[in-house]
């Protein structure tokens, strides 16, 4: 028998980490993967790449322990070794003038701690309720990513370029599908829950930052996370905007509120804009087995999509789990595993 075919669709950071985890997990079985953009031309290779989900509508908080733990493992063991440049481990802090509700994975990250009042008032003056610090790993996708295809690659992964216009037709040569669409999934899995939340970040060279920092206030929303090379200042969160052109109030905007918070940016120098779409889902993230019914034959389809902007902290959790479904459908479906394939273990 001939081993099975896996197809995943779409090759963003959550879709290369899936393919990642079938390849590994999934022993005897072929993964392609059919992509219209890969690395640097997809969403999460504008991402800052800081570590630290936040709870995503309807998505179980339990889910997004897990999930988050598994990649905060993942970027962990990258930085120990030593070989991937792209991790960094970072402190920084969260600020608002509302009252911060503890975060239920604020026993991953390291020293995470509520500040009490008389320091948030000595620190960030008296507009400020709440506030809390920790250290996170920043792991920049621009520079994992890249990574992680030539590891799919070099495990037998083929990367077909073209856009997908209909799931069904892409089930007719797999045995089963994995969906990593993205906001494509509004069309392909008719899914009317998606939408774009449009993100605008600008990037500066400013060595000297060293801190991430976070205003999380409606009235002077912000962030600034440094990177490998870069600082990143951000931002905007503009729901049902599909806008991807450089706006140029939005930008005054960021690099008003980001001076403000930390004057010495006064002095960076600009390196680039960007603009990306979150893919979003009201409902939550879909993780989930389906079926499509091509030619007669019932294909399993793995659902995984709408991680909206947490995609980063989340993608290679969610990749274990795709990997876990795809093992069990295609047992029910061909029995036992082949013998286990010698593969690469992501440790880049």
């Amino acid at each position: 028998m001939s081993a099975p075919e896996v197809v995943v669709v779409g090759c963003g950071v959550v879709g290369l980490g899936a393919a990642l985890n079938v390849q590994q997990k999934v022993h005897g079985s072929r993964v392609r993967i059919v992509t219209e953009a890969t690395t640097p031309h997809t969403t999460a290779d504008g991402a800052a790449g800081l570590w630290g989900p936040y709870i995503i509508e309807d998505t179980p908080v339990n889910k997004i322990i897990k999930w988050s733990s598994s990649t905060w493992d993942l970027f962990h063991g990258w930085m120990k070794s030593g070989a991937n440049t792209s991790v960094m481990l970072i402190p920084g802090v969260t600020i608002s003038n509302q009252e911060l509700q503890p975060e239920p994975w604020r026993h991953i990250p390291f020293a995470y701690r509520h500040l009490d009042q008389p320091t948030i008032r000595k620190r960030f003056g008296d507009d400020y309720v709440s506030a809390y610090e920790y250290t996170s790993l920043v792991a920049e996708p621009l520079r994992f990513m890249p990574k992680l295809l030539e590891e799919f690659k070099s495990n037998g992964g083929i990367i077909e370029h073209r856009k997908v216009t209909c799931l069904e037709e892409e089930a007719k040569s797999a045995d089963i599908l994995v969906n990593c669409s993205g906001l494509g999934a509004r069309e392909l899995a008719l899914d009317s829950q998606m939408y774009p939340v449009r993100g605008q970040v600008m990037r500066v060279h400013a060595p000297w930052v060293d801190s991430f920092f976070c205003d999380e206030s409606d009235e002077n929303f912000c962030y600034i996370i440094p990177n490998v090379e870069t600082v990143v200042l951000g931002g905007t969160h503009q729901e049902d905007d599909s806008r991807l052109n450089v706006d140029l109030d939005d930008k005054r905007i960021i690099w008003s509120r980001c001076t403000t918070s930390m004057p010495s940016l006064q002095g960076s120098k600009w390196v680039r804009d960007w603009v990306g779409l979150r893919p979003t889902r009201r409902g939550g993230i879909r993780l989930e087995e389906d079926a499509i019914t091509v030619e007669g034959r019932k294909v399993p389809v793995v659902h995984n999509y709408g991680h909206g902007g947490a995609g980063v902290s989340l993608f290679w959790g969610c990749g274990q789990e795709v990997a876990e479904l795809v093992g069990q459908a295609l047992h029910r479906i061909h029995g036992p595993p082949h013998k286990p394939q010698c593969y690469k273990h992501s440790k880049l």
